[in-house]
């Protein structure tokens, strides 16, 4: 049986830092050391190392049976760079200096195919030891050595809204970042699960339905449609259904560096005004919404999903 040894050298980068006139800040990252774990997506026989080299790089060494080829290695790669980078950001309470994120130098890649004989086949968290050194009263940087649990790299579930954290991560701007991250919160409402808890059209009765169907039919086309269009609505307004939501997941709190703060209607409220005015002229950004709720919002729903990949499914299937 053919075993793939995979080798490729990934590097922690921070999304920004901050240089203005009379004040400097900025982040880096490194692996504090090495670890050795089964696959964090699933894959049975397939296995990864993390080499610590005490820098911002380090060399992840993948050994596997099914990775096949080089189109499956890349994508398995590219989901391991979204992991390691969702892990090592989601203990930062302070991204206005930047937000860790992990890119990949496919230089560095290579393969080596061997031939084992009588295999058998079986059919993460990290803590961030946080130092900020003030090289001058008008100079910050913040050194974070990053290690990883490999008791907890193996219970990960991969799930396509890792890739829109991970932009929000590596995004330069705060605006880019709060419409990466605001995606996460919106495909909640695309689930199987929120639309069982709240279907489409239950805003009117029966005999209201009738009435608004006979009003529509007598609009020109643009009007009969926009007027059709209200049946679909629900009896709650947006802001409470997402909170709801939030509740039915188990979401109650989030931790920024302003501390452990409640869930609540208001803290929807919040994000979703913010969203709205966001790409309006002459409004302020919301620096405070972006760094004190979304980002630790988006998180908290980033490890919910990846912990429990069936909670978005419909309860009764």
């Amino acid at each position: 049986m053919k075993k793939h040894l995979i080798e490729c050298d990934f590097e922690f980068h921070s999304s920004h830092g901050i240089s203005e006139i009379g004040f400097e800040g900025g982040s880096t990252y490194n692996l504090e050391e090495g670890v050795s774990c089964g696959c964090p997506f699933g894959l049975p026989n397939t296995t990864i190392l993390l080499s610590s080299f005490g820098n911002p790089i380090f060399k992840v060494k993948v050994e596997s049976f099914d990775l096949n080829d080089k189109k499956t290695q890349a994508s398995y790669l590219n989901k391991l760079a979204s992991y390691l980078s969702f892990i090592a950001a989601k203990n930062e309470h302070n991204g206005r200096y930047g937000t860790p994120f992990i890119k990949i130098n496919f230089n560095t890649f290579n393969e080596d195919v061997v031939d084992v004989a009588n295999v058998s086949f079986k059919d993460n968290t990290l803590a961030l030891n946080s130092v900020v050194k003030m090289t001058d009263a008008l100079s910050i940087t913040s050194m974070n050595s990053v290690k990883f649990n490999e008791s907890n790299v193996e219970e990960i579930h991969y799930n396509e809204l890792l890739d829109y954290y991970y932009n929000g991560l590596k995004a330069e701007s705060e605006k880019s970042k709060f419409f990466h991250w605001f995606l996460i919160v919106e495909s909640l409402e695309g689930s199987k699960r929120y639309n069982e808890l709240f279907p489409s059209g239950t805003m009117f009765a029966d005999d209201e339905r009738e009435k608004i169907e006979l009003l529509a039919n007598t609009l020109s086309n643009d009007g009969k449609n926009t007027l059709l269009s209200v049946l679909t609505r629900t009896s709650e307004f947006r802001n409470q259904k997402l909170f709801k939501f939030l509740e039915e997941l188990g979401i109650s709190q989030l931790t920024s560096m302003m501390g452990i703060k409640p869930v609540t209607l208001e803290t929807v409220k919040t994000v979703t005004v913010a969203r709205n005015k966001l790409f309006h002229r002459g409004n302020e950004f919301p620096t405070n919404t972006l760094w004190f709720v979304l980002f630790p919002l988006a998180t908290t729903i980033i490890e919910k999903i990846i912990t429990d990949p069936t909670c978005l499914d419909a309860a009764n299937m």
